[in-house]
């Protein structure tokens, strides 16, 4: 009870509302699955038509996030919230740390972007899908926007096709290996003009685009007799590469 934030069951000594007085098949003589017990109180956590749902909280382990009785930090959670994310999601929280270029919404914390529970709108627990999560900071026809983006109309594009959300050691956070029209600005050498009918429509199909600039590479290749079928099909190289950028090697 001397805790900064108490659990309101707790505080109002409603203690038979979690556990059973006299006895329970589960242990610390809970009145029921702990899934169950928490969602008697909290079951709107989890929109009905979710998107996307945390896996802890699918698995009912409400415990892993959260202290039941009193905790130190809000929302009863075991840790502070960002800290918390990152002791299960450590990759992620490595790389962030080891980024030259860090989001803003990440300094914010993790929650700016996703809800740890369940999402109705989007996958990976968005609160709404990119390119619209991203627009909410991001104005897309500010002249600063505009410019940096080459004009091409990108507000309905996928923004994390070049960009990294949480950062990257490239400046303007596009992901870790960047194409070379890319990182020059050059998007016109692969696709129509940004006053085009159909901006982002390429000037080529498939390998035929590639070979502008990989023509060596793209001739010794599909001179072989025996082709792996991603790289013979239409769509070619970017079955396997992001024309783009990526956090691969070789795109």
């Amino acid at each position: 009870l001397k805790q900064p934030v108490v659990h309101t069951a707790v505080k109002s000594g409603e203690c038979s509302g979690c556990h059973d007085p006299h006895v329970s098949s589960h242990p610390k003589l809970l009145s029921g699955d702990l899934r169950e017990i928490c969602a008697g109180c909290h079951g709107s956590v989890i929109p009905e038509k979710a998107r996307s749902t945390h896996k802890v909280v699918a698995d009912g382990e409400c415990r892993k996030c959260h202290d039941p009785h009193a905790s130190a930090n809000a929302a009863l959670l075991v840790q502070k919230s960002d800290d918390l994310c990152v002791s299960c999601h450590k990759p992620l929280g490595q790389a962030v740390s080891a980024a030259k270029f860090k989001h803003d919404a990440v300094r914010q914390g993790c929650t700016t972007c996703h809800d740890p529970h369940g999402s109705a709108e989007s996958a990976s627990l968005l609160k709404s899908a990119v390119p619209s999560l991203c627009l909410t900071c991001h104005k897309a026809d500010s002249p600063a926007f505009v410019t940096r983006h080459q004009r091409y109309p990108v507000a309905k594009a996928a923004c994390t096709t070049c960009h990294d959300p949480h950062g990257s050691s490239q400046p303007a956070m596009l992901l870790n290996n960047v194409h070379a029209p890319v990182t020059g600005g050059a998007c016109i050498r692969c696709h129509q003009s940004p006053d085009a009918a159909a901006p982002f429509a390429t000037k080529g199909a498939g390998y035929e685009l590639c070979k502008g600039c990989h023509n060596e590479m793209v001739s010794a290749t599909l001179a072989k007799k025996r082709l792996h079928w991603p790289v013979a099909d239409k769509t070619g190289c970017v079955s396997c590469h992001n024309p783009h950028a990526s956090n691969q090697g070789k795109l």
